[in-house]
């Protein structure tokens, strides 16, 4: 899966859920003005984006 298509499927995920910055903030620890970047057309880097599916509920697994 490339950055693009995870960046989509957190994005979608979060509107999903109807969560705010400010309680993912909270919850994983991520500071919202990181959050706010991305969800504004930023990026993330690997080691968050793995924090943030983790905790929308996604398990990032190795093909075989």
């Amino acid at each position: 899966m490339t950055a693009t298509k995870i960046n989509k499927l957190i994005t979608k995920e979060i509107k999903k859920q109807k969560l705010t910055q400010y309680r993912m903030a909270k919850d994983t620890g991520i500071p919202q003005p990181c959050l706010s970047r991305f969800l504004n057309g930023g990026s993330l880097k690997m080691e968050t984006a793995g924090l943030l599916l983790d905790y929308l509920g996604y398990e990032i697994t190795a093909k075989k």
